[in-house]
């Protein structure tokens, strides 16, 4: 029974700074202010502007929608006594479950052209990008936890790039 006891876990989240009610202030600050100025446009004559700013409000308000949504997603990472288990969410939901083996584990921190980088952990035969929402340094940090626990619990892996 104890056999596939839990031995660590970690959530990864993305960052959001804008609080909802960061953006419902910022949203009432927009809409006073392409009011006001749509008005004082539409009495010079340029009554076409009034449309633009409100089609700019609506933009910046689904643009913020999106990504509210897009910060909703979250990865788990679970180490048990025989496998690693990675599940990633969407709003509360399962969307995908890999399962490894932590025997078989490599980490991987691939530094890319353009400043971003990507964290893989592969095992026998799968590989899985995990926290591309994260920065860099955060990134390292996941590893280095990973490797504490992984060594903690006499697991081999094979560190590459990291």
């Amino acid at each position: 029974m104890n056999e596939n006891k839990n031995l660590y876990s970690i959530t990864l989240k993305p960052y959001r700074s804008l609080s909802k009610i960061g953006f419902i202030l910022l949203m009432v600050v927009l809409c006073t202010f392409c009011f006001v100025t749509g008005i004082m446009f539409i009495k010079i004559g340029a009554w076409p502007v009034f449309g633009f700013f409100g089609l700019d409000v609506l933009l910046v308000y689904i643009f913020f929608k999106i990504n509210f949504k897009s910060g909703k997603k979250k990865e788990r990472i679970l180490l048990t006594s025989n496998q690693l288990i990675i599940e990633f969410y969407e709003s509360q939901k399962i969307v995908k479950t890999y399962f490894l083996n932590p025997n078989w584990l490599k980490i991987n921190l691939i530094q890319l052209k353009n400043q971003t980088s990507k964290l893989q952990i592969s095992s026998i035969n799968k590989a899985i990008i995990i926290g591309s929402f994260l920065r860099y340094q955060e990134k390292k940090k996941v590893i280095e936890l990973l490797q504490k626990v992984l060594k903690q619990n006499h697991f081999n892996f094979t560190n590459v790039n990291a």
